[in-house]
């Protein structure tokens, strides 16, 4: 444990915008994470027991439902079924709404996690010019008598920090890919639920 203590002051002052950064990334994907989990349904057999209560003209235990469930293809569903009745023209523009208002929530914080992956090596970068210039400043005072712990500490805060930034950026390249993928997916079982949704209206305004 004091090894480990020891290896974050031989960092600098630069290990702690680092260590900043890298609680901001984990408490980033965490949120993102669990808030995808609580969205994800099957949407397949979501999507089917509203059609069968449509079907059964059981729209208000449609509403309900989805207003009850949570993630976007509920949200897509249930702005679509309070048009019922409406123009197909009307069913699309609620629809549109209610895709931009849902996909804004998926990228919620996305763009903190990418900003992260970025910033992260230019500050451990940022820490490794400095612990040279240090080094170098070091060596220039106290030429020709230079002690091998004054030289051995630039060299530690340029070492660490650089590591340190690619510790951080690459996980949170992984975890912006990741949860971008996701939100890809929830994207396209919206599109599909809206699809589905509409010709299922429009059938049953007809028939």
């Amino acid at each position: 444990m004091m090894l480990f203590f020891d290896f974050w002051e031989k960092g600098g002052f630069f290990v702690y915008p680092l260590r900043f950064c890298a609680l901001v990334s984990i408490w980033v994907f965490v949120q993102r994470y669990f808030h995808f989990w609580r969205a994800t349904i099957d949407t397949r057999e979501f999507t089917s027991g509203i059609r069968n209560l449509v079907k059964a003209n059981r729209i208000s235990e449609a509403v309900s439902l989805c207003a009850t469930t949570p993630g976007p293809v509920a949200a897509i569903l249930h702005s679509a079924l309070l048009c019922y009745g409406e123009s197909r023209a009307q069913i699309l523009e609620a629809l549109d709404r209610t895709a931009q208002i849902e996909i804004n929530r998926l990228d919620h914080n996305l763009s903190v996690l990418a900003s992260l992956a970025r910033i992260t090596p230019l500050i451990g970068l940022f820490g490794t010019i400095a612990g040279v210039m240090n080094l170098f400043y070091i060596v220039q005072i106290e030429s020709p008598f230079v002690q091998q712990a004054s030289v051995a500490k630039g060299l530690w805060q340029a070492l660490i920090t650089t590591a340190l930034g690619l510790l951080i950026a690459i996980p949170d390249h992984f975890a912006f890919d990741y949860l971008t993928s996701r939100v890809r997916h929830f994207v396209d079982d919206m599109s599909l639920a809206s699809s589905e949704i509409i010709e299922l209206l429009l059938e049953k305004e007809n028939g």
